[in-house]
């Protein structure tokens, strides 16, 4: 009696079957990103100052939504806020930020133009994340500022992320 009523339920069931979407195919990339941040200095008495990156680069292998394979290198822009952490040694490159990135990337089937959100931490090296990458990221010396007698307004990042969709 209990096979059939399950045989019944499972024949009940089978017209639904169709109106359940697809799955889309996901794929996963590790990406390189590289580019020029420039930080105006914080003003006021909350620290907060504006990032801006231009000119980027991001550069994926991988896949991307299934066969579709990473082809190349495409811009990569940011724009945002940050605020100063609090650290024993200044105020330099200590910082916690917000904003939005901008970026393009070449598969084997086309482009693809994604705005994100991002947020990131930096004490040193740092942590960068959007809906779609998470990794790391160094910006390491030169500096345009010195950190001690001026901030620093523009440095050289690199930044290792793994990209999922």
């Amino acid at each position: 009696m209990k096979r059939l009523f399950a045989f019944v339920a499972a024949l009940a069931l089978v017209p639904l079957v169709g109106f359940v979407p697809k799955a889309e195919a996901i794929g996963a990339g590790v990406c390189t990103i590289s580019g020029t941040i420039a930080f105006e200095p914080p003003n006021g008495p909350y620290l907060r100052g504006v990032w801006t990156i231009l000119p980027g680069a991001i550069d994926c292998k991988g896949a991307y939504k299934g066969p579709d394979y990473f082809t190349g290198q495409g811009p990569f822009t940011g724009t945002g806020t940050y605020t100063v952490l609090p650290s024993g040694t200044g105020t330099c490159l200590h910082q916690v930020g917000e904003g939005n990135v901008d970026y393009t990337f070449r598969t084997t089937s086309g482009t693809y133009h994604l705005k994100e959100k991002s947020d990131f931490v930096l004490a040193g090296a740092g942590k960068f994340a959007t809906p779609s990458m998470n990794g790391s990221f160094v910006i390491p010396p030169p500096y345009e500022g010195d950190c001690i007698t001026t901030p620093v307004t523009r440095a050289t990042f690199i930044a290792q992320v793994v990209l999922a969709r």
